[in-house]
């Protein structure tokens, strides 16, 4: 598949529909997805080349959001990766998926190790340039802010030193590990987030990718101790605009809200809930939650199911969320990591199903 180089502006009046989502009734529910995996399968490209090429990363992510029917595009890619790989840590490239760090070579062996924790020069280090220019093309391409990305400090450090070694640190060297995650926070990806704003000075929204502090990784009380406080110190030295919302598992405590106060801590603008957590409790509770609170809801359907699942089930669970979600407003639907092995039918048949249920 050829990606061209057309104007993609139209994805303005996307932008307009989900900004009026997160203020009250637009016409209709918005979608958006994330869909790297998905856009190089579907552009045949391998990894490494897609991973590290620009203008191919950021084309065929806006042509494959519009041949599907999203509202709003964004560049997205594998954020666990780009500080780390850019301070020295190695990096594994499967010939179908995206990258990942190599987990038997970890970057953190030994307090000595922190040593390399120090801010690189990201205009030659590892692919961060890369980043930037693929942001730039997005902005030139459509007229819109890009959103900018980043590793939060818990999951560079699971990645960096091994989540296993990293709990045990925690709980028998905690000076050692505070040590860890203030060098991670204040000495690499805050100078990356500062970094990305100097060539995008308008951005509103900077996400932080998680997925670590999720539970039944952490727990409650690992959050609150050694994950929010990092990403509210990064608040401090970057602004209001950084975020982190994707931390899933409230289904597994006897009180979902707990985790979900912990989420408001970190993401003040809205709630999200992600599969397989808003199918086991149901979206009400969500929604119930997101009004208590004054907030705008995100609904995510999930990866697996999106991949694994037949097109009338994806209907029936995309009708449910929306009809729930949209009532009184300032709700989205989020499609989870559209993968490479998710079948292009059941992508159709989630954004079919929300232009079909989520008229106002």
């Amino acid at each position: 598949m050829t990606v061209s180089q057309k104007d993609y502006s139209f994805f303005q009046a996307g932008e307009h529909l989900f900004n009026l989502a997160m203020q009250g009734s637009p016409e209709r529910v918005p979608v958006y997805a994330q869909l790297h995996e998905f856009a190089m399968k579907e552009t045949g490209s391998n990894p490494r080349e897609f991973y590290s090429t620009p203008e191919l990363l950021t084309y065929s992510t806006l042509e494959i959001s519009e041949k599907y029917g999203l509202d709003l595009p964004f560049v997205d890619y594998d954020c666990y990766n780009i500080e780390a790989e850019a301070i020295g840590q190695k990096i594994v490239w499967d010939d179908d998926y995206m990258p990942d760090v190599d987990r038997s070579r970890p970057l953190i062996v030994s307090p000595d190790d922190l040593a390399k924790i120090k801010t690189p020069d990201f205009e030659t280090a590892g692919r961060c340039s890369k980043i930037i220019k693929a942001q730039e093309l997005f902005l030139k391409a459509t007229g819109l802010q890009p959103t900018l990305g980043f590793c939060a400090p818990f999951s560079f450090a699971a990645n960096a030193r091994g989540i296993e070694q990293l709990i045990f640190d925690m709980l028998d060297f905690p000076d050692f590990a505070h040590s860890l995650f203030t060098r991670i926070t204040e000495e690499i990806i805050a100078p990356w987030i500062l970094y990305q704003k100097k060539h995008f000075p308008n951005v509103t929204s900077i996400a932080g990718s998680d997925a670590a502090a999720s539970l039944p990784i952490v727990t409650p009380g690992i959050i609150r101790e050694w994950v929010i406080p990092y990403i509210l110190r990064l608040k401090e030295l970057c602004g209001p605009e950084v975020t982190v919302p994707n931390w899933i598992g409230e289904s597994l405590l006897t009180d979902p809200t707990k985790m979900l106060d912990l989420k408001l801590e970190v993401t003040t603008k809205f709630i999200e809930g992600q599969d397989p957590d808003v199918k086991k409790l149901g979206p009400e509770l969500y929604k119930q939650y997101a009004e208590k609170h004054n907030v705008p809801l995100v609904l995510g359907v999930g990866a697996g199911f999106l991949a694994l699942s037949k097109p009338e089930e994806i209907t029936e669970r995309v009708k449910h969320y929306v009809e729930v979600g949209k009532e009184h407003g300032r709700f989205a639907l989020y499609l989870c990591n559209l993968g490479a092995t998710t079948p292009p039918e059941n992508v159709k048949a989630a954004i079919d199903a929300v232009y079909t249920y989520g008229a106002y």
